[in-house]
């Protein structure tokens, strides 16, 4: 059944249907160009069968002629529901991985290992590693997402091995993420706005 969103500014009222919507970002299309401008924070009212009614505020992220981007973050209990409905995108970047040391004569040493990140979402990852790390412990996560001196597209987080693959002389591992600061949070959560949005605007063409 067709969504329809509702946008209220002012004394205007502005009715379009959803034609995606995945983790924090809504696409909607309406009959004509809609009066709103990038960086509004609008209340939105969306419904799939007039019976069952939602409503919240979303800010304007993009608009392109009749259709609109809308970031919608929704609440700690709808994240923690959804964190798995969120994107996950593949991508080939270099990353890091430390551990603690599995020898018992040393074992408050660490080490080091570079990775490949493969894809990447909220809740997780997958790396590729030309050598075996230890799935059994946690492993302490680095990567630059936007290539070397840019602070911005820094993440660090803790993972936690999912499971574990072997192909030719690769492992692949797909791991959960289990701690993560508030910064590095912020900074995958935009990233991954950024390339959902990309993504649509190549899919929806003018």
């Amino acid at each position: 059944m067709e969504c329809i969103l509702q946008i209220r500014k002012g004394k205007q009222l502005f009715e379009g249907s959803v034609i995606y919507e995945e983790g924090d970002l809504i696409e909607a299309v309406f009959p004509d160009q809609v009066d709103v401008t990038v960086g509004d924070q609008l209340p939105c009212v969306r419904t799939s069968d007039y019976d069952t009614i939602n409503n919240f505020e979303a800010v304007v992220l993009a608009k392109e002629r009749n259709r609109l981007f809308l970031f919608h973050s929704p609440t700690v209990m709808e994240f923690r529901e959804q964190r798995r409905r969120y994107p996950r995108f593949d991508m080939d970047v270099q990353g890091w991985v430390q551990y603690q040391s599995v020898d018992s004569a040393a074992p408050n040493a660490f080490f080091y290992q570079k990775v490949n990140l493969v894809n990447l979402s909220l809740g997780g990852l997958a790396i590729r590693a030309n050598k075996p790390v230890p799935d059994e412990r946690k492993l302490c996560f680095y990567v630059e997402l936007y290539g070397r001196n840019r602070a911005d597209g820094i993440v660090q987080a803790d993972l936690q091995v999912i499971h574990e693959r072997v192909e030719g002389p690769h492992y692949f591992y797909g791991c959960k993420i289990v701690g993560i600061g508030s910064r590095y949070f912020h900074t995958l959560r935009k990233y991954l706005l950024q390339r959902q949005l990309a993504e649509r605007r190549v899919a929806q063409p003018e």
